[in-house]
């Protein structure tokens, strides 16, 4: 819109008035506020009148120049819009106070263009760019306040992920534990549950954690998780009875203050059972002397090469008298037991294993060969 010189001189006029009516806005304001937004009782009179006169400078300022709100003003709007945050006041509050004082800017603006006798066309300009602006400034704190939720619940996750990896890695003193483990839902003298799971990529760790929270009944984002190494550990009240989809491994329940040992168990039961190709829920208790076969590779190599070297020669038959004495062995010696699994006669698989006796040196009839032998072939045998 373009103002011929009169105009302007009578806008200039209404600049000058409403720099003389900045104290009166900000009383009227301050009333406002104190009696339709009860939100600001956390601000005293001066954060309230000073963010007022603030305002109503900036309006001022662009109307001088006859132009409309430009990007300082929307910074200045951002900024007021996080201080708010940070001091307690709802967004939504602050978008009904920005409203109010749009209000009775403007009804001051009626009374300054009455005195300087500006004209109407101009006057509702004036009103358009005004409200236009006001729903603008209700998208800014919109904005804001969803930056803020982000940002709180990002800073919560972190805390619980961090209070969560002390539990498990056993660095949080008692002390600690007794002093902060209320602030993330969890009772000092009560005794949890350690949850184990492979952490994999984002996504697949996310799947982990939700179908983890489901089977215990707990909500994701209340669930205590923490990635430890190459591990996704969680602590709960108790322990899932499945997790569809899921390898998981869970400890003895035990107090906060005693969780690392608990937790290591989990631990040593999830990659147990992962190298043997199990599925569901497992427990170390459960797993009998299977961790021992992936115990010291140093030494189960030196066995093998004593061992198990002519069979590994032996490109046309090796592997097959390998896998049929492991089977053997699993089936408790059954022969015709290990004969179906294998879906061979029972005379091969006594062949094989005869075979095994004379090419290894281990007689499976005796004890200690017996274990060396289950050692060294479900070591190999594990996926």
């Amino acid at each position: 819109m373009q103002l011929d010189e009169p105009t302007r001189s009578q806008l200039v006029v209404a600049v000058d008035l409403l720099r003389h009516s900045l104290d009166k806005f900000a009383e009227r304001y301050l009333a406002l506020s104190r009696t339709h937004n009860r939100a600001y009782d956390v601000l005293d009179d001066a954060e309230i009148t000073g963010s007022a006169l603030g305002f109503m400078q900036s309006v001022i300022d662009e109307l001088e120049s006859f132009r409309v709100p430009d990007d300082a003003l929307r910074e200045r709007l951002e900024g007021l819009a996080l201080r708010r945050a940070a001091q307690g006041v709802p967004l939504e509050s602050l978008a009904r106070s920005y409203q109010l004082g749009s209000r009775e800017m403007l009804v001051i603006m009626d009374e300054v263009a009455e005195q300087a006798g500006l004209p109407s066309d101009l006057v509702l300009t004036i009103h358009d760019s005004t409200w236009e602006f006001a729903n603008e400034a209700a998208s800014v704190f919109a904005r804001v306040q969803h930056n803020v939720a982000v940002e709180r619940a990002r800073f919560d996750a972190e805390r619980r992920s961090s209070f969560a990896r002390d539990i498990l890695t056993g660095a949080v003193s008692d002390e600690q534990i007794d002093r902060d483990a209320a602030m993330f839902g969890l009772d000092p003298q009560q005794e949890y549950v350690p949850i184990v799971a492979r952490a994999g990529s984002p996504g697949e760790s996310d799947a982990a954690r939700r179908a983890i929270a489901a089977a215990v009944r707990v909500a994701p984002d209340r669930m205590l998780f923490a990635e430890v190494g190459a591990h996704l550990g969680g602590i709960a009240r108790t322990a899932p009875d499945e997790v569809p989809g899921h390898l998981v491994a869970v400890g003895d329940p035990v107090l906060l203050s005693r969780f690392e040992e608990s937790f290591d168990d989990a631990v040593t039961a999830l990659d147990t059972a992962e190298q043997f190709g199990m599925q569901g829920v497992v427990r170390l208790a459960d797993l009998g002397p299977r961790p021992l076969a992936l115990a010291c590779r140093r030494a189960a190599a030196i066995l093998s090469r004593r061992h198990l070297d002519p069979l590994d020669r032996d490109e046309r038959s090796g592997a097959e008298t390998l896998e049929t004495t492991r089977v053997y062995i699993e089936c408790d010696q059954d022969v015709n037991r290990a004969a179906a699994r294998l879906q061979v006669h029972a005379n091969t698989v006594r062949y094989r294993v005869n075979r095994f006796r004379d090419a290894t040196g281990l007689n499976i009839r005796r004890t200690e060969d017996l274990v060396t032998a289950w050692w060294l072939l479900n070591g190999r045998h594990t996926v």
